[in-house]
């Protein structure tokens, strides 16, 4: 026993230093981790009142900073030459940055989605041909939740490349459809079979007045246009797969074609 206790205090006068050194660094790590989860926590509550996309996303990067810097001032207590830490980081940071391009893209296009603020949470938007409500802006993605109740990721570069149509504020949206009948059919008798199916789906609203007219002559149709709008809060989904249901119904109980796209060739003998 009493060994033991000897090498122990050999142990301790040679290693005291490092002990303590060690001691601390840890105790600065254990420090820094709780600090950045009870920062992340308190301005998330604090600005979410105000903005929660905002918040959340300050957050995030406030949680980033302090474990890093907790980390770097953990080591420089233990007696690690941080500078050539930092030195070997940038390296490290910079070969990482080409690498992970995209990732940084994002992640930029995400702060400048924050400083613009072309749409917040729960705004209706169109990106491309998806449309949802915003669920989130986070450090490399923004997320949309469609009508069906999936969730769509996008990007952050993608949405500050693209067109963002925020729909949240207009009264009505439109449905916009095509459709295309054989070169021997009626225009007027069209049209009416048309205006007829729009005027018995009472979601559809009568100002502005529904559009339904010749917009092209393709290679194997005659191109109708239909134009139509809906209250914003009607599930425009819905609307547009009735209306295409009835027009499809409608018009082949009156023997009207709906032509394959098809190319005729004729080959004369001389």
């Amino acid at each position: 026993m009493d060994e033991i206790t000897h090498y122990a205090l050999e142990f301790w006068q040679e290693y005291q230093g490092y002990i303590i050194s060690l001691l601390k660094g840890i105790a600065l790590l254990a420090c820094g981790i709780y600090l950045a989860f009870f920062s992340r926590t308190r301005i998330r509550k604090v600005i979410s009142k105000k903005d929660e996309i905002l918040g959340n996303f300050l957050s995030q990067v406030l949680f980033v900073c302090i474990i890093i810097l907790s980390a770097i001032t953990a080591l420089g207590t233990m007696g690690v030459q941080t500078t050539s830490i930092i030195a070997v980081l940038g390296t490290a940071g910079l070969a990482i940055a080409l690498a992970l391009k995209d990732s940084l893209s994002s992640l930029a296009s995400g702060i400048v989605l924050i400083v613009l603020r072309p749409f917040k949470k729960g705004d209706l938007l169109e990106l491309g041909s998806v449309a949802g409500r915003v669920e989130a802006i986070n450090l490399f993605h923004t997320t949309l939740r469609l009508p069906d109740n999936k969730l769509a990721i996008f990007p952050n570069e993608s949405v500050t490349k693209g067109v963002i149509t925020n729909c949240t504020d207009a009264e009505r949206r439109r449905i916009e459809w095509i459709v295309g009948v054989g070169y021997k059919s009626d225009i007027e008798e069209v049209k009416s079979i048309l205006n007829a199916v729009i005027e018995k789906i009472d979601e559809i609203s009568k100002d502005p007045a529904p559009f339904v007219g010749v917009t092209e002559l393709s290679s194997s149709s005659i191109d109708f246009s239909i134009r139509v709008w809906i209250e914003n809060n009607i599930n425009i989904f819905a609307v547009r797969s009735q209306l295409i249901e009835e027009c499809k119904k409608a018009l082949d109980n009156a023997g009207v074609e709906i032509p394959y796209n098809q190319l005729d060739v004729r080959v004369s003998n001389k």
